[in-house]
C-alpha cells in the first residue's frame, strides 16, 4: 500500500508540477520522511527524483525553450536565490502562533505568513480578470532577482518563480520550458551541496523506493506533455493561479514548512 501511494503521489505531483512549475518536492518530501524517518535523507531523496525528473522534462520540452527568456530571468534568479539562502541563515524565523489539529501540531511563522500572503496576492492577480496585468519582457531580470531572492529565503523557489513568470503572459510551451530550465539549474546547485552530506549506504538500501518514485514522476511528466497539447493558455494560467492560492494558504496556516 505504501509503495502504491508513493507512486501515485509522485505521478500526481509531477503532473501538476509540469504545468504550474512547483509542487513535486513539496509533496514528496513528507512522503519520503514517513518512509525513511530521516528528514535530511528525505530531502536528498526528493532532490534526486526532482533532478532526474527535470532532466527528463528538459528533454521533452527542449524545442520550446526561449533562451532570451531563460538567460535574463534564470541567471538573475540563481545568485539572488543564493543570497536569499544566506540571508535565511541570518534571519530568525519567528513563530507567531502554534495550534493543533487532531494529533498534528502546526506553527504559523513570520516568513511563511509573509510569503504565503505574497503568493495569495499573485494568485488573485491571475484569477481576478480586472486585476490582471503583464510585466515588460525588458524587466525579466527584475522578476528573476525578486523571485530568486524570495525563493531563497522562503525555500519555495518554484512557486515564487512561477508567480512572476506567469505575469509575462508567455506562450504555454515557453512558460513551462523556461521554468524547467531554471529549476534544473537550481537542482544541479542543490545536488552538488547534498552530495557532500548524503548517506550513501542509506541511498543504496533505499534505491528501489527512489526508483519507484521516479517512475511515477516520469509518468506524470509524460502525461502532462500529452495534456499540454489540449490545453489553452487561459486554462494553464488558471491552474497556476489556483495552485498558488492553495500553496499560499497552506504556507500561511503552517501546513508547509
Amino acid at each position: 500500500m505504501e509503495l502504491f501511494l508513493l507512486i501515485l503521489i509522485s505521478f500526481g505531483a509531477s503532473w501538476l508540477t509540469f504545468f504550474c512549475g512547483f509542487g513535486l518536492g513539496t509533496l514528496l518530501t513528507p512522503v519520503f520522511y514517513l518512509l525513511f524517518n530521516d528528514l535530511i535523507f528525505a530531502i536528498s531523496a526528493t532532490a534526486i527524483v526532482h533532478f532526474l525528473n527535470n532532466v527528463f522534462k528538459f528533454l521533452l520540452m527542449k524545442r520550446s525553450i526561449d533562451w532570451k527568456i531563460v538567460l535574463p530571468f534564470g541567471l538573475a534568479a540563481i545568485p539572488a536565490a543564493l543570497l536569499g539562502a544566506y540571508l535565511l541563515s541570518k534571519i530568525q524565523n519567528v513563530v507567531l502562533v502554534g495550534y493543533q489539529l487532531g494529533h498534528y501540531q502546526f506553527e504559523i511563522t513570520l516568513l511563511n505568513l509573509l510569503f504565503g500572503t505574497l503568493l495569495l496576492i499573485f494568485a488573485l492577480l491571475e484569477l481576478v480578470p480586472r486585476w490582471n496585468f503583464e510585466f515588460s519582457k525588458g524587466n525579466l531580470w527584475i522578476g528573476g532577482i525578486v523571485s530568486g531572492l524570495i525563493g531563497g529565503i522562503s525555500g519555495h523557489q518554484g512557486a515564487v518563480r512561477s508567480a512572476f513568470l506567469v505575469r509575462y503572459n508567455l506562450p504555454k510551451e515557453v512558460f513551462i520550458a523556461t521554468g524547467i530550465v531554471i529549476a534544473l539549474i537550481i537542482d544541479i546547485v542543490r545536488m552538488s551541496v547534498y552530495a557532500k552530506t548524503i548517506d550513501v549506504a542509506s541511498l543504496e538500501a533505499s534505491w528501489m523506493l527512489i526508483l519507484l518514485s521516479l517512475i511515477g514522476a516520469l509518468g506524470g511528466a509524460i502525461t502532462g506533455k500529452f495534456f499540454l497539447k489540449k490545453m489553452n493558455i487561459d486554462a494553464l494560467n488558471k491552474i497556476v493561479g489556483f495552485s498558488m492560492l492553495i500553496f499560499g494558504i497552506s504556507l500561511i496556516l503552517g501546513f508547509l514548512v
